[in-house]
């Protein structure tokens, strides 16, 4: 997604930094291991997958701004996230998700705790995205980064979702992993990329 028709695509998220980003990209590699290639069982399919350079906790689903609209939603959104302070997220487990034009599939690690501390910034995102006539992120939203980016090589995503069973191995390094801090809101619109920092 980038620059269509005048508008830019735009994403928020809670971005994921230093050690915590390092370990997720470990993950990101035994996933890419664990099922992007053939095997002898009856539901090998070749897939073709990326690890994802920067991991981050969706807070929106894909939406456009016109580029004029751009400085005012970053304004209303810095407004939005005055005194909310960091926070700790700390992950259980791994789920294949596909994105809503099912043409994409996601291996991405679930958040397991600090999900309240998620939904208070999401509630403030929330707010600006109504205010510039975005739809609102899911209401039954399962909070997670995204560790690499799948398409299987026929194109079936229902083949992507059948290998996630590949990933049960990965599940116990995963409850290893030490808490995430989380300090910045990352919102990006095509190659620009903007930072919030929450409070201290």
């Amino acid at each position: 997604l980038g620059h269509v028709r005048g508008g830019w695509a735009g994403h928020i998220g809670l971005a994921i930094a230093g050690q915590s980003k390092q370990r997720l990209h470990a993950v990101g590699s035994a996933c890419m291991a664990a099922i992007c290639s053939r095997s002898d069982d009856g539901d090998s399919v070749e897939l073709v997958g990326e690890v994802l350079p920067e991991p981050h906790i969706s807070l929106t689903r894909a939406f456009y701004l016109q580029e004029h609209q751009i400085g005012g939603f970053m304004r209303a959104l810095e407004a939005e996230m005055r005194g909310v302070s960091e926070l700790s997220v700390g992950f259980g487990g791994l789920s294949v998700y596909t994105n809503e034009r099912r043409d994409r599939g996601f291996a991405s690690v679930d958040v397991a705790y600090g999900v309240d501390g998620v939904r208070q910034v999401l509630e403030r995102v929330d707010r600006v995205m109504e205010r510039f006539g975005k739809a609102r992120f899911f209401a039954d939203a399962r909070f997670h980064a995204s560790v690499v980016r799948l398409r299987a090589a026929d194109g079936g995503m229902c083949m992507v979702q059948r290998a996630a069973g590949r990933l049960g191995a990965i599940d116990e390094e995963i409850l290893r992993l030490p808490a995430a801090r989380i300090d910045t809101v990352e919102c990006v619109f095509g190659d620009r990329r903007f930072y919030i920092a929450l409070d201290r």
